[in-house]
């Protein structure tokens, strides 16, 4: 049985309300389904998500595929690089080197480059 996490339609007109289920890809969209995982709701701001990770994280390693936007709840909520990284079989890195990393490889804006020149000036001027 193919297995899915996807997000299952509640709520009333114009008003929508999700739960993230894991059910059989045959079953209809708000059908039957095999394990609720949490909730998303977009109305509110920022928009509400709330995931048990222990359960995910068993579909997961039970080969169950998410849809696009569970996924990327998953990774919003930290679940999928967790997932990723047991998969590989390598440590969970710590968040200060991703976060290090993160800012080494991007490349600076126009406004991020004049403070940083400014700085550097106030700096060496400071030193005379």
């Amino acid at each position: 049985m193919a297995v899915r996490i996807r997000l299952q339609r509640l709520g009333r007109k114009k008003r929508p309300f999700y739960r993230l289920v894991a059910a059989d890809a045959r079953a209809q969209r708000d059908g039957v389904f095999l394990e609720r995982l949490g909730h998303y709701n977009p109305i509110t701001n920022p928009a509400d998500v709330v995931i048990d990770e222990e359960k995910a994280l068993k579909w997961l390693r039970r080969g169950a595929q998410p849809t696009d936007t569970a996924k990327r709840l998953l990774s919003q909520q930290g679940i999928w690089k967790k997932f990723t990284f047991e998969k590989l079989g390598k440590p969970l890195p710590d968040d200060e080197a991703v976060e290090s990393d993160e800012n080494e490889d991007m490349p600076l804006s126009a406004d991020d480059q004049e403070v940083l020149l400014t700085e550097e000036a106030s700096e060496s001027s400071e030193e005379e």
